[in-house]
């Protein structure tokens, strides 16, 4: 089993970031029918995450690779000003997906939230309620798109 590091993205992460989320995107997504990326615009979202939210970042620390990451900021409630963290995107790739990791992750996230809300919308199509739940999650609706 691999040694992983997890720690927080920073500016001189940039390419490395933006490198994960291709391939999250080119190799994980491509069954769901998305638009192509478009790369000034995931440029600025990078950029913005790192400057107002969060990203924790997963190396595997025997090869030095970048493994996954979660980015996520602070955002209100459409519906009041009481803040919450928004989990914008949580992926490890394949090969080193386990309940641990993922369990270490969150409870980065606990660290960064205080006592907010955590909010995480899956819309990638995956099956995965049982994890969520046994981390804590409550289901509070689904994700619904129009083709």
């Amino acid at each position: 089993m691999s040694s992983i590091h997890l720690y927080q993205g920073e500016k001189k992460d940039f390419e490395d970031i933006y490198n994960l989320l291709i391939e999250f995107k080119n190799d994980e997504l491509e069954h769901l029918d998305l638009p192509a990326v478009d790369k000034q615009k995931l440029t600025a979202f990078i950029n913005t995450i790192l400057q107002k939210g969060k990203i924790i970042l997963l190396k595997n620390l025997e090869t030095n690779d970048m493994v996954g990451c979660c980015i996520l900021h602070k955002s209100e409630f459409w519906f009041s000003k009481q803040q919450m963290i928004n989990i914008q995107v949580l992926y490890i790739k394949k090969n080193f997906r386990n309940f641990k990791l993922v369990k270490t992750i969150i409870n980065s996230v606990k660290k960064i939230a205080h006592d907010l809300p955590i909010v995480l919308s899956v819309t990638t199509g995956l099956k995965i309620d049982k994890v969520f739940e046994k981390l804590g999650f409550e289901n509070m609706g689904s994700n619904w798109r129009m083709k």
